[in-house]
């Protein structure tokens, strides 16, 4: 049932751990570091909602549901919840009842009289019944006890809360066909709708999808006429959503006695008082709220007052009793409407596990021994050992134990440094040493008696004290030859923020530069061997082209000389009659 009624943003979930936390009956379940709501052990109190600093856990809404029904033909009815003084100061008395009827609200009635009648019965039963009763107007409470304490069961008033109490009211007043619509400042009361009010309170909206309503309608009181409630006024139960405002609508039906009668709020003091009845208590009556303070400190009241002011605002509407219907309640000629309500266990799965069991997840992160458990709380238990629990119960992870998570990092970390080629050095603000890796110890061939002692004992320390008096940053990638180690670095030195320490960092580039010169050389050498061979190349080239201009030029010659020879016997040979 609840687990409709509080989901989570699985994006904006942060495993921050704060809603198991603040969780109350830790109904928080993690599964691959995500938080999602156990809708079986939740009982809808709302306060992981408010404390989730990622805004990750939303209350339904059920403003398009409503819409739909002021959308169809028939009336709907607004039962607004006594508290409103202290979720609406901008609208005042008369305003908000306007408001709601622009929205389109047929009536606009108060869930007071609802608790009118329901302290009516309240001091009828106590009068009947001796015994130590605690009050069934708070849902939360009720689901608490249902679930978590079934054994006081037969202390809760077998009563209904003022919400189905009015709606039934106005069901038998108005039609069975009338759409009654809770609106208040707390989120069970969406579960309670479904369960002991179903057939009756057909939606609930909280004073914040109210709020938001208000907005997307454009709706603020400039535009409005003052008006009154509907219906019938309650004669003092406006009372009702402090802490022990039941006293006051009882006494003035039945002259209850305030020894008789303890009001309390806070999860805390609600613990306490199920203690307390245990062992025999002689009280008559306990109001548990479980939202400290009472209503008008719901988890979705959505207002910015602190609760004083939300007290007073509420205070001060039952006194001035302005805007209120003409016509005051009389729960005496209230007949036919059964109050009565089934009190049920929820039963939840409780499996049990041995003490090997236990011990073998705290052995997972590294609790071998009592000595071990931290207790300290980061991941949202209480104890190491109910944090075990929740692990083997499915509710928990073990990845979930911060201290331990920081430890394996650490050694993670160590391992990456200690198994690092570099060397990597730590000084404090006065230089010298805290620390140092085996690459720093085998490149500056020292040992851990040198912890303690200045860095300048085994190198120039100016590098480390430009960065100590902050006259530079961080020095990064500086080469840096050695001569005393037979050592060149590449040397960079950095300030560890918050920690009064420096990080020394040295990557051995020794043989780096020697095969680096070693190949400058060989193509030196490479050059001047190419140029020396090109030289004689173009000599040798020359030489050969001299010889071969001068045998051209004798060949010239001789052919010249053949050729003339020739000619002349051709000539000689003409003339001798041949």
């Amino acid at each position: 049932m609840s687990s409709s009624v509080i989901t989570t943003d699985k994006a904006k979930c942060r495993d921050c751990y704060r809603c198991i936390r603040v969780c109350p009956v830790k109904a928080i379940c993690i599964s691959d570091g995500q938080a999602r709501v156990d809708g079986d052990r939740c009982i809808i109190c709302g306060t992981c909602v408010r404390e989730c600093p990622q805004q990750a856990k939303h209350v339904r809404n059920d403003l398009g549901k409503v819409a739909d029904m002021l959308a169809t033909p028939g009336l709907t009815v607004a039962s607004v919840a006594p508290s409103f003084p202290a979720a609406f100061a901008d609208y005042g008395s008369g305003f908000l009842p306007a408001a709601l009827k622009k929205l389109g609200f047929g009536l606009v009635t108060e869930t007071a009289v609802g608790a009118e009648l329901v302290a009516v019965a309240t001091a009828e039963l106590i009068d009947k019944h001796k015994w130590s009763w605690v009050t069934s107007a708070c849902p939360v409470v009720v689901n608490l006890i249902e679930r978590y304490y079934p054994e006081m069961l037969e202390h809760i008033t077998p009563i209904v809360s003022p919400m189905v109490a009015h709606a039934k009211y106005l069901k038998q007043k108005y039609g069975s066909d009338t759409n009654v619509v809770f609106i208040g400042p707390c989120s069970a009361k969406k579960g309670e709708a479904e369960d002991e009010g179903k057939g009756f309170v057909d939606a609930v909206l909280t004073f914040e999808e109210l709020h938001q309503a208000l907005r997307e309608a454009g709706i603020d009181k400039t535009s409005l006429q003052p008006t009154a409630f509907d219906d019938v006024r309650p004669r003092n139960a406006q009372l009702f959503p402090l802490e022990g405002g039941l006293a006051k609508s009882a006494s003035i039906a039945s002259g209850l006695l305030r020894e008789d009668f303890v009001g309390i709020s806070g999860a805390d003091h609600v613990r306490e008082m199920i203690s307390h009845i245990s062992n025999d208590s002689p009280i008559k009556l306990f109001e548990a709220l479980f939202c400290p303070g009472g209503c008008v400190n719901g988890a979705c009241l959505g207002a910015g007052m602190d609760i004083f002011a939300r007290r007073s605002r509420v205070l001060q509407y039952a006194k001035r009793k302005t805007f209120e219907a003409e016509e005051e309640l009389d729960p005496s000629t209230v007949t036919g409407i059964d109050l009565s309500r089934d009190i049920h266990r929820v039963p939840l799965r409780a499996p049990h596990f041995t003490e090997d069991q236990i011990r073998a997840v705290l052995a997972e992160t590294g609790k071998h021994t009592p000595d071990d458990e931290l207790n300290c709380g980061a991941c949202g238990y209480s104890s190491c050992r109910e944090n075990a629990i929740a692990v083997l119960s499915g509710m928990a992870e073990s990845s979930m134990c911060l201290p331990w998570m920081r430890r394996l990092a650490e050694r993670k970390t160590d391992q990456i440094i200690d198994n690092s080629p570099n060397g990597i050095v730590m000084v404090d603000s006065g230089l010298n040493i805290v620390s140092f890796n085996p690459a720093f110890a085998g490149m500056f061939s020292c040992t851990e008696a040198i912890i303690g002692r200045s860095i300048g004992v085994l190198m120039d320390p100016a590098d480390f004290e430009k960065v100590a008096a902050e006259v530079v940053d961080r020095i990064n990638g500086l080469n840096v030859t050695l001569p005393q180690y037979n050592l060149i670095v590449t040397e960079s030195i950095y300030r560890l923020e918050g920690e009064h320490v420096l990080i020394g960092i040295f990557a051995n580039i020794t043989k780096t530069k020697e095969d680096e010169d070693r190949i400058a050389r060989i193509r030196a050498e490479t050059l001047a061997n190419a140029e020396r061979v090109i030289e004689k190349q173009m000599r040798m080239a020359q030489e050969i082209a001299s010889i071969l201009g001068e045998t051209t030029s004798e060949t010239r010659v001789l052919l010249r000389k053949l050729t003339d020879l020739a000619r002349q016997v051709e000539e000689n040979g003409k003339g001798s009659g041949f």
